[in-house]
């Protein structure tokens, strides 16, 4: 079974999660970004809607593409899933090794894998101090290079490969407005 691969749309305000969730995804769907719920195996998903690939510029020549499941089996198309409802936040990795950048200075860090195996059995935000310009930074403000990300509320599209695609201005602007919260990306 090969790997799935996501593109994760995430608040970066860790605390929030919207009051009427079904709200938001209404209004995704008026936007476009989302179409109609879609059952499969128990997956609560969505299909993309109309103007998915206006907020998502695709890189390459010609990538391949499926926004529609050929039968009800299928599972190797552009889908989302929207979380039902807030959880613990949690950290996605498309790596087992991943070197964050400092945020000041941008040189990478020194391998953080105990603050982060510490991290998960505590829940704490760790501050980590960049040996090249002695900045200290919070855990979660890291700069993961795309790779990685502390999520709590999230938009995960499915099918999407690693830097395959990149989010418009447009879409994490129009995010952050009915948020009222910065958004990001990240692969896995």
């Amino acid at each position: 079974m090969s790997q799935r691969h996501y593109l994760y749309l995430y608040c970066t305000d860790l605390d929030y999660f919207p009051v009427h969730r079904e709200d938001f995804i209404r209004s995704c769907q008026d936007y476009g970004l989302l179409s109609k719920p879609y059952d499969s195996q128990g997956e609560n998903l969505y299909l993309v809607g109309d103007h998915f690939l206006q907020h998502i510029s695709f890189l390459g020549c010609s990538p391949y593409l499926k926004v529609y499941p050929e039968n009800d089996q299928d599972s190797d198309f552009c889908s989302a899933v929207v979380p039902v409802s807030t959880t613990p936040v949690q950290f996605l990795s498309s790596q087992q090794k991943i070197r964050p950048r400092c945020p000041a200075c941008k040189k990478s860090l020194p391998p953080i894998d105990t603050m982060l195996e510490d991290w998960r059995h505590h829940q704490s935000n760790k501050s980590v101090t960049c040996p090249t310009c002695n900045a200290t930074s919070a855990l979660y403000t890291l700069d993961w290079r795309k790779n990685a990300g502390f999520i709590n509320f999230h938009i995960a599209i499915s099918n999407i490969f690693p830097k395959e695609a990149i989010p418009g201005e447009a879409l994490l602007n129009w995010l952050k407005s009915i948020s009222e919260s910065e958004w990001k990306y990240f692969y896995v």
